[in-house]
């Protein structure tokens, strides 16, 4: 089904120089990519050899292909980053490279550095770490990127290489892409989603290299968004933290409420919230159902630490009410693949047997990525490899799902609930080196998963791990509508039979 554009849509389509894409939340960024490409081939008459989709993981990969070939562009190169630069080594060396598992960067990185924690965060002894790779003859990843990025012989002049997500490029992805510096670039994405700075991800510098490498950049904005109500939107402008300067967000729907709740202390904050949802749902059971509720996959409970709903989802489940850990599910997926991966790279037998006897809650997955790496061994081990716990988050099953922000990141859900906004836990300065402006993205992209309600909550005194929480709510919530909740009175006391 095809949709009418809107005018910001149009430009992006109509614009053939190097072009940055600024889409905010819900706004019809990959509708608009995909409608760029085909307007691409059938318009500007361009090859579909010489256009390049490339995006950072398997998981976007995979959903990208897949509406492509929805509407016959399947002929349309579309591939990760790390794995592009698989393909570049293997046509430059003529052979696969030796690349190391998960498992084994952790040996060599203790065998390197014994239990000095997070190693590679100091430059020297990433520069270590990649020496032994190399003298070895191994790569991981990055080295990958930077190895292929210094590869000469390659003219892609005339190429259009169009990128998703630009804002989460770390300092090796920008490398690499120096590869292409012949080809015309078109950027999807939110810079104020920018969250990764855990993965080396920095906005300023990213923006300083697209500066450097495509000074002439035409800055485009997506801005009305089909997915969050007026309300929601109204709230996000204030935490938008983006080097870049953005025009408000306008919506089509004009309903939309954002509630904090201030509790005496987590005792009340559970009991609240667990009415909450019971009120969101319709009522557990069909006597007690007043109207018709949603469906409980359709509530995100998010959390900046999941130490701190740990209790609600225990209250949810005493009360009845349905729950879904996506996170471990996704951790128990993934460790099931590092299996298959060991089993792959040791077993005589072939992948197509090895993938008829996987378990079942892989199956799917390792099917689809054999048949993306037209069963190429080395390429689909490739793709394993540089799989992650993300790409397997999952929120269709039914029951009330609880996450981390970060886990949420491209997702939606009717009404999302934000659990622990203290001062101390946002922005999270209980840890040090917390970058602020990364913590208001948070937020940013807390709110902006809400189609229909956001909350948030916070409570007098909370206890987090070691930590003891009495500063009150974060100041990143001033001035947003607040509900406090007064102490409850205490039960009075029955009578003793004595003073009868």
């Amino acid at each position: 089904m095809e949709f009418k554009l809107t005018k910001e849509q149009q430009e992006v389509l109509a614009t053939l120089q190097d072009a940055i894409v600024i889409a905010g939340p819900g706004t019809g960024k990959t509708y608009t990519l995909v409608a760029k490409l085909k307007q691409l081939i059938e318009k500007n008459e361009v090859s579909p050899k010489k256009i390049l989709v490339l995006t950072y993981s398997v998981k976007t990969l995979k959903e990208l292909r897949q509406r492509l070939i929805q509407v016959g562009l399947e002929k349309i190169k579309v591939d990760t980053f790390h794995g592009y630069a698989y393909d570049v080594w293997c046509q430059h060396h003529q052979k696969p490279p030796k690349l190391i598992t998960e498992k084994e960067k952790k040996e060599i990185l203790k065998k390197l550095f014994g239990k000095t924690p997070k190693p590679l965060t100091k430059p020297a002894n990433k520069l270590t770490f990649f020496e032994y790779l190399k003298k070895n003859q191994l790569l991981d990843f990055e080295l990958l990127l930077y190895e292929v990025s210094s590869i000469h012989n390659l003219n892609f002049s005339g190429y259009h290489i169009i990128i998703d997500e630009f804002q989460d490029l770390s300092e090796d992805i920008l490398e690499f892409l120096t590869l292409f510096k012949h080809a015309t670039f078109t950027l999807f994405g939110d810079p104020n989603q920018s969250i990764y700075g855990f993965r080396g991800v920095n906005l300023k510098k990213i923006k300083d290299f697209w500066h450097n490498f495509r000074p002439n950049f035409k800055v485009l904005t997506l801005s009305q968004s089909f997915r969050c109500p007026e309300e929601i939107l109204k709230i996000a402008e204030h935490f938008k933290c983006s080097p870049w300067e953005q025009i408000p967000y306008t919506s089509l729907k004009k309903e939309g409420k954002v509630q904090g709740l201030f509790f005496e202390n987590p005792f009340q904050e559970r009991e609240i919230l667990t009415d909450l949802v019971k009120d969101l749902l319709g009522g557990l059971q069909l006597e007690q159902q007043t109207h018709e509720g949603i469906s409980p996959k359709e509530i995100f409970v998010l959390a900046r630490l999941k130490e701190v709903f740990q209790p609600l989802k225990e209250a949810f489940l005493k009360a009845g009410i349905p729950i879904h850990l996506v996170e471990d599910e996704a951790k128990a997926t993934y460790e099931t693949l590092q299996e298959f991966i060991y089993e792959a790279q040791s077993s005589a037998f072939s992948i197509t047997d090895l993938i008829k006897k996987a378990p079942s809650k892989v199956k799917t997955y390792l099917e689809n990525l054999w048949e993306l790496s037209n069963q190429d061994k080395e390429k689909f081990l490739g793709y394993l490899i540089s799989a992650q716990p993300s790409d397997f988050i999952n929120t269709d099953r039914e029951g009330i799902n609880f996450l981390s922000i970060h886990a949420s990141k491209g997702l939606e859900a009717e009404v999302v609930i934000l659990v622990g906004a203290e001062q101390g836990l946002i922005p999270l300065t209980i840890f040090k080196d917390t970058d602020e402006d990364e913590e208001k993205r948070l937020v940013y992209v807390a709110l902006t998963r809400a189609k229909r309600e956001f909350y948030f909550s916070g409570v007098k005194e909370r206890k987090v791990y070691n930590f003891c929480l009495t500063q009150g709510l974060s100041p990143f919530f001033k001035g947003i509508p607040l509900k406090t909740f007064k102490p409850k009175p205490p039960k009075p006391k029955q009578p003793s039979l004595f003073n009868l």
